[in-house]
């Protein structure tokens, strides 16, 4: 027998080390009985405790050695608020597993609790790496489950009820212990070459160009991992660059920031498109869907907006009854030109920002065609053309005004490319992607595109 086989037979046979969390003092026997059950599942199970109102004495890891990571006793815990004992538990919990995952200790999480304990076990998950199987029960799971998973693969699985061992919440912990263990033992993933990953934004109204420019760099050797761009997909695109997952960025759909600037629902906060130029990151970039500003079901609009959508550009667009999206006016195109030409001018490595001057998604047409992203009938719902040249978008002109008076054209990294195109065209994504793959070669020079036909002089 091969050394090769006996060490992945050695490792399957190996059990896995699966942390069980929670606040022992008020869900202490559901706790025992999903430890008991991981056990039966075929892994070692630890009990880690974050109770909030009094040591229980039983758990394999006790509060007192949780918040002793942070320099406190059990009873400066106890003498506090329940939510400033939480934020202490949760700090010295996430320096404790830590110790255990970097101490070969630990292959999965789970946790048991009501609001607040998942507050705090889903912020112990939030600090583990990408990978690391993470489940958290919790009746919070049938709501807005966004402050839970932030950005971070945490499964979060609803146990019916909040407290209570019976014939229904048995059979769900069971499942629950069943598939924490299962992620933990899930086998390696072997003969996969592992590529360089470019880090991509995609909405449905860029959806055309993201899918061809991806195409293109993955038949150049790269992956590409493409985030939705509604809000949590920015936060996640920006941490993977800061971890060191992200070789170079096609940001082609940029809209969470207007969302950010506007008032919409899918903003990414405030350090979305930085991380990138902070680390020096070659990256592409395009105001793609930034002709919207995205809201709920259309009852969620602001007033005022409702009452201008018969200005230019300003035209409302149901999606489905839960999304609403309301055009960008030229005023707000300005601005977040300027904006994003202030976070470029901080760029530290090659970036380049491409303006398609026809429109900057499917809702931003002059004509309809279905290639492009609109079936009609007459032009997108946000269309506004431009009094002079009327092929082009009002809002593109606007916001490359913008750009004209902020951006610092005397960087040899940083570019804006002009481009007679619409966004959803194909020359448009050829010429991202054509872009990005020259940065990652070392061959990019600032102006060596502006010999095609239609790109137009900045």
């Amino acid at each position: 027998m091969g050394k090769l086989t006996i060490k992945r037979r050695r490792e399957k046979m190996a059990k896995k080390e699966i942390i069980v969390a929670g606040i022992l003092d008020t869900k202490g026997e559901e706790i025992k009985f999903l430890a008991e059950r991981v056990r039966a599942a075929g892994a070692n199970a630890t009990i880690l405790e974050l109770s909030v109102g009094h040591e229980v004495g039983w758990a394999d890891i006790s509060l007192s050695e949780v918040v002793k990571r942070v320099g406190k006793k059990k009873e400066d815990i106890f003498a506090l608020d329940r939510n400033a004992a939480s934020d202490l538990i949760a700090s010295g919990a996430i320096k404790l597993v830590d110790e255990l995952r970097k101490a070969g200790k630990l292959d999965g999480i789970i946790a048991y609790g009501g609001s607040m304990g998942a507050s705090i076990a889903t912020r112990i998950m939030q600090s583990l790496p990408i990978g690391v199987p993470k489940i958290m029960l919790t009746t919070m799971a049938s709501g807005d489950v966004s402050p839970y998973v932030g950005t971070r693969d945490i499964c979060m699985m609803y146990p019916i009820a909040e407290a209570g061992l019976n014939k229904v919440t048995r059979q769900v912990i069971n499942n629950a212990a069943g598939a924490i263990v299962g992620m933990a033992s899930a086998p390696a993933m072997e003969g996969i070459a592992e590529k360089p990953l470019i880090g991509c934004m995609m909405f449905g109204v860029t959806t055309p160009c993201v899918l061809r420019a991806s195409s293109i760099m993955e038949k150049a050797g790269y992956d590409v991992i493409i985030n939705h761009a509604v809000g949590s997909g920015g936060r996640s695109l920006e941490e993977l660059i800061r971890d060191g997952y992200i070789t170079g960025v096609l940001d082609i759909t940029t809209h969470e920031i207007g969302d950010e600037m506007l008032g919409g629902v899918l903003g990414a906060g405030p350090d979305r498109m930085t991380a990138a130029g902070e680390l020096g990151i070659p990256q592409v970039i395009a105001p793609g869907g930034l002709d919207l500003i995205n809201f709920g079901p259309k009852n969620t609009v602001p007033e005022r907006l409702l009452k201008e959508t018969d200005q230019p550009g300003r035209g409302l667009y149901e999606h489905n009854p839960t999304v609403t999206c309301i055009g960008v006016s030229m005023d707000e195109a300005y601005r977040i030109g300027e904006h994003m030409a202030a976070k470029l001018n901080a760029a530290k490595g090659p970036s380049v920002l491409c303006v398609p001057m026809r429109g900057w998604g499917a809702c931003d047409l002059a004509t309809p065609d279905i290639e492009l992203g609109w079936a009609g009938p007459g032009a997108g719902p946000v269309w506004a053309a431009d009094t002079e040249n009327p092929n082009w978008s009002r809002r593109s002109v606007e916001y490359v005004k913008a750009l004209k008076a902020t951006i610092d054209r005397n960087k040899d990294n940083l570019e804006v490319i002009l481009v007679d195109k619409h966004m959803n065209e194909p020359e448009f994504a050829d010429l991202m992607a054509e872009l990005l793959l020259e940065m990652l070669k070392g061959s990019w020079k600032k102006g060596n595109k502006s010999n095609l036909p239609y790109v137009i002089p900045f």
